[in-house]
This record gives structure tokens, sequence and C-alpha cells, in this order.
């Protein structure tokens, strides 16, 4: 009987082991993709880049360009009502909620030329950095869908 049970916790196990990967597999073929057709993308070591500030207001974040230390934070618009977006001009002037949003782990920020970021307080890494293109920040599409994507997903 005993052996009998080892068996089974040995099956049971290696089953769930090999059912996990596929879990989440399946979680990131429900994530939802951003349409880049009607955006101009570049190629940059191996990897399509998009412009950032394009697409990251199209999916309702605010983008502050931070021209000291070349850096660009994102921040997920406040929700009212039935999905309706807060206007994002009182919610900039709005010091302590932004302050709020920040400490909640709501802004997102990015360095032209590091492959670190930070979400909230956590690090982050990108395969290709961010990069400069006539005036405009581009970022992997790896970036958007992975995480301004998922941050919108969440926010629903």
């Amino acid at each position: 009987m005993k052996k009998w049970m080892k068996k089974t916790i040995a099956v049971s196990m290696t089953v769930g082991t090999l059912a996990l990967p596929s879990l989440t597999h399946a979680e990131e073929m429900m994530m939802p993709k951003f349409d880049y057709s009607g955006v101009e993308t570049i190629t940059k070591d191996g990897s399509e880049l998009a412009p950032l500030r394009k697409i990251a207001e199209s999916l309702g974040f605010q983008v502050t360009w931070n021209e000291m230390n070349r850096s660009i934070t994102l921040m997920k618009s406040m929700m009212m009502d039935d999905k309706k977006m807060m206007d994002e001009k009182s919610n900039m002037q709005d010091k302590t909620m932004m302050d709020k949003n920040m400490d909640m782990g709501g802004a997102i920020t990015i360095q032209i030329d590091s492959q670190t970021f930070l979400v909230g307080m956590k690090k982050e890494m990108l395969m290709v950095a961010p990069t400069i293109v006539n005036d405009m920040a581009y970022v992997p599409k790896e970036f958007i869908d992975t995480y301004l994507l998922k941050e919108m997903k969440m926010m629903k």
C-alpha cells in the first residue's frame, strides 16, 4: 500500500510540474496584443521598437519626460464612474493624487539607453534599451505588450 501511495504522489507531482508551464503559457496567450499597424516601428539590435508616447497615451497613460536624467515616467490614469478616464490636467495638477499613485506602484519609469526600468519600486530588465530617434522615444514591443497592456488589463 505504501508503495502505491508513493507512486501516486510522484506521478501527481510530475503531472503538476509539467502542467504549470502550460498554464503560464496559456495566460500569456490570453494577454492582449497591441495593434502596431497604425504606428511606425524601427528595428534595433534585432528587436522591433515602437514609439512610446503615441502608444502609451492611446492606452490612457500620462507620459512625462525628464530632460535632466533622460527618463520617461508613465502613470496610469485613475478611473472614475463606469470606466471614464479622469481629466489628465486635473490629475497632473493634483500632486497629492500623483504621489499616492506613485506610492501604490502605479508609475513605470524608463531611462533612455538603459536596459533597466522601474515598475513602481521593482526593477525590471529589457533586452534592448529604449532609444530616441527624431525626438521620439522608442521602446521594444515586448515592453508595451508585457507592461502597458498588463496595467490596462489590471485597471479594468
